[in-house]
């Protein structure tokens, strides 16, 4: 059932982000913006009814294969998105994150992702494994927003550097806003992930006796929070720009590669959801 559910909230997301590329084509049609904001509304409340069946159906362990992981993903990108439209009203950013939330459903759309129905362990009901999945989902929606942010970025300098100053320029904003929302994306993205880093090894300890395994999700997690970090870091030491906005570009490719890889091999890792 849950399945059916969520192919309309994707339905619903694709048209909302049909909307925010029209407005972005043609700025004119101020209605466009906001019927993408209407339909993205809905979508997220559908999308939530169908991760509440989801949760009646595979009691937690949907959230561990391509299609919970992915469809969690895109809901908190959806609503964090809805947010970001209510205080800072800026709908050519649409455009560029609609799309990316569109694309984070489609493996549950299309069915991807093991089966995971059978018998839940009790490990999956402790607080600790519900604020590690928040928190790495809500990392992983900031870094996914800076990535956006950081293409707006690079599209916008290269009208600047042009001296084109056409469609973009106008639509875009100011490569010193840009950078600087970026900057601040990673930055909060990289302290939520840190808590998701931290209740992970909690989970580890509880659920196989030790904080550290060197499995492949622990080390690509770890990869993951030090690269970001490194950015933070790099940050403070007058590192900005076009060079910040690639690397933006490089982790948030590290962050999904790895999340399809440990989601698409079987038993790469038994981080995937795997407490027996």
């Amino acid at each position: 059932m849950s399945i059916h559910v969520l192919r309309l909230a994707a339905a619903l997301y694709a048209a909302g982000a049909a909307a925010y590329i029209l407005f972005f084509a043609r700025p004119r049609h101020l209605r466009a913006a906001s019927t993408g904001y209407a339909l993205v509304a809905v979508a997220f409340a559908v999308h939530a009814v169908s991760i509440g069946l989801a949760c009646g159906e595979f009691g937690g362990r949907e959230f561990f294969n391509l299609r919970g992981g992915f469809g969690l993903l895109g809901w908190l990108a959806a609503g964090a998105f809805l947010l970001l439209q209510r205080f800072w009203r800026l709908p050519s950013v649409g455009a560029f994150i609609t799309p990316l939330v569109l694309m984070s459903v489609l493996p549950g759309v299309f069915g991807l992702g093991p089966n995971a129905r059978g018998p839940v362990p009790a490990i999956i009901r402790l607080p600790s494994l519900k604020v590690h999945i928040f928190s790495a989902a809500g990392g992983v929606v900031l870094f996914a927003f800076a990535f956006a942010v950081a293409l707006m970025y690079l599209l916008q300098e290269r009208e600047v550097k042009g001296k084109r100053f056409g469609a973009l320029f106008s639509r875009l904003p100011s490569l010193d806003a840009l950078d600087r929302l970026n900057q601040r994306l990673v930055r909060g993205g990289f302290a939520v992930y840190s808590v998701a880093l931290v209740t992970g090894a909690l989970v580890a300890k509880n659920a196989w006796g030790s904080f550290w395994t060197w499995d492949p999700q622990q080390v690509a997690a770890l990869v993951v929070w030090l690269l970001y970090g490194g950015m933070v870091q790099l940050r403070h030491l007058g590192v900005h720009g076009r060079r910040y906005a690639l690397l933006t570009l490089a982790g948030f490719a590290l962050v999904i590669g790895s999340m399809i890889a440990m989601g698409a091999v079987p038993n790469v890792t038994r981080h995937g959801g795997n407490f027996q």
